[in-house]
């Protein structure tokens, strides 16, 4: 019998990349494959990354490796040009030859979640690397889109718990558009940096019977949060760094570039993994600080309160603006 053909999809808007899955392995992918993606477009990829179904255990390096994100860990050879991926499972693995942008994947479907869970760290892991060979940055971020005339995307970046799921939820139900909760994709052009989202399921903090947050996390998709304003690309308008302090009032801050390049080379793990391709996605990285920077703490003055903090974000693009012509 003759196995059906591989789904196919463009990872990002142009086409660059592209994801190819063997049937079995869907449904184990279908948790990180970012909403909204396109139809090949019938070109040749410049990058593709295929995920097969196999059960033959792979050996696994003895010597520490070059990168490790939750259950997935690679193993960078060849001075850059192949990369070992391994994950907790036997079977789980595969690898990337990034001097021709082709990268190969394998998992088990009968290992259930472990094999989901591999394949989620070993997506994020090897599409980061080979958007790297392309000139691109994978970030951890989240990404809204202010409403016109501005119309630029800013980037929301901290850690797990930062208020960046929170913020970009509730600047969205406000009428702000919005890209992504979880990861987007930065790209240097002449105009300046572009912005792509990787749109999944917002994770949010849950509320107590009076409203406040309780401290738990939920998993919800923008639809049942009646939001509507997802775009899939805008260009960079700035940077904010959000962090939660319940105990103070909401206030915006300007920082400085080089603080706001820290926290986006904090939240791309994979940055320095290859060296022949580090020094392009710093600089990307660094195109995106030097855009503007602000440092957001987050109150319970605007929990929820959707308006209140539309409006002091609002005010970004004239401080940012003020900042640019300031000596």
């Amino acid at each position: 019998m003759t196995s059906p053909p591989p789904i196919t999809l463009d990872l990002v808007a142009d086409g660059a990349v592209r994801l190819a899955l063997d049937h079995a392995v869907y449904p184990l992918a279908e948790r990180w494959i970012p909403r909204g993606l396109g139809e090949p477009r019938g070109t040749p990829a410049e990058a593709t990354l295929s995920v097969h179904s196999g059960r033959t255990p792979l050996a696994r390096p003895t010597r520490r490796a070059t990168l490790a994100l939750g259950s997935a860990a690679a193993w960078v050879e060849d001075g850059g040009r192949s990369v070992l991926v391994r994950g907790a499972t036997p079977s789980s693995g595969g690898v990337l030859r990034r001097a021709g942008g082709q990268g190969w994947l394998q998992v088990d479907p009968k290992c259930g979640e472990g094999a989901a869970a591999d394949l989620y760290s070993m997506l994020t892991v090897s599409t980061a690397l080979l958007l790297a060979g392309l000139g691109r940055a994978l970030v951890h971020a989240a990404a809204v889109v202010a409403p016109p005339p501005d119309g630029g995307a800013w980037l929301l970046v901290g850690d797990a718990r930062s208020g960046k799921s929170t913020t970009c939820a509730t600047l969205a139900s406000a009428g702000w558009g919005f890209l992504s909760d979880d990861q987007v994709v930065l790209e240097a052009r002449e105009d300046g940096v572009h912005v792509e989202g990787w749109l999944r399921p917002f994770h949010l903090d849950a509320t107590d019977e009076g409203g406040e947050p309780s401290g738990l996390r939920r998993e919800i998709s923008p639809a049942e949060l009646g939001l509507e304003g997802w775009r899939r690309s805008a260009p960079l308008a700035g940077v904010i760094l959000p962090a939660v302090s319940p105990r103070k009032p909401t206030l915006l801050m300007p920082v400085a570039a080089p603080d706001a390049l820290a926290g986006l080379v904090r939240q791309s793990p994979w940055l320095l993994a290859c060296p022949d391709t580090a020094a392009t996605t710093l600089a990307v990285l660094r195109h995106a600080a030097e855009a503007g920077a602000f440092a957001l703490r987050l109150g319970l003055d605007t929990y929820q309160q959707p308006v209140r903090l539309a409006d002091l974000l609002a005010s970004t693009s004239s401080r940012r603006a003020a900042l640019e012509s300031s000596p």
